[in-house]
């Protein structure tokens, strides 16, 4: 079989579109990766993409990730999809908001080692079907990946990385 067809596919929707294409060239390294500038792009091509794992800007307008991954959700075929949300915002009262609207993981951007996204992404998609949900439990703030068990709560810092961009439309 193709390395291509067994690499996990992402799709990335970030609205600023050279974090949107820094973002997508680092995570292209690892996987085959659908980069999206707007939600509504996203949830258009998702068939197209047939994605493994979502990771979803959250402060995108007039779309934001949260209503993003309703849509998608709703759409037949990915109620289950792993997603991870893709923030700014940084406290634990909004980390945990993000978790209950149904994303597994939370990311706080700027990143500075995009390794950490990577292995969130790895443990989404490589982890069982989820369990029933926990009580939250309180990571370190270091922590790549703290927990992924059917919910999670991750935290990465500050800037850089680099793949492959695909663009339905304009941005």
């Amino acid at each position: 079989m193709d390395k291509v067809e067994t690499r996990t596919r992402v799709v990335l929707v970030e609205d600023d579109e050279d974090y949107l294409e820094v973002l997508s060239m680092r995570l292209g390294q690892t996987y085959v990766v659908f980069g999206y500038a707007s939600a509504v792009e996203a949830q258009q091509a998702i068939d197209a993409a047939k994605p493994d794992v979502l990771v979803l800007d959250i402060g995108m307008h007039p779309v934001d990730g949260v209503q993003c991954l309703d849509t998608i959700r709703a759409t037949p075929g990915y109620h289950d999809i792993p997603a991870v949300a893709l923030t700014g915002f940084a406290r634990d009262v909004e980390r945990q908001r993000f978790l209950d609207a149904g994303f597994q993981a939370v990311v706080v951007k700027p990143m500075l080692d995009h390794g950490e996204l990577i292995a969130v992404i790895d443990q989404l998609v490589n982890r069982p079907a989820p369990a029933a949900p926990r009580a939250p439990m309180h990571p370190r703030r270091n922590s790549a990946a703290s927990h992924l068990d059917g919910r999670a709560e991750t935290t990465a810092c500050t800037a850089g990385g680099s793949g492959e961009t695909r663009r339905q439309g304009p941005a």
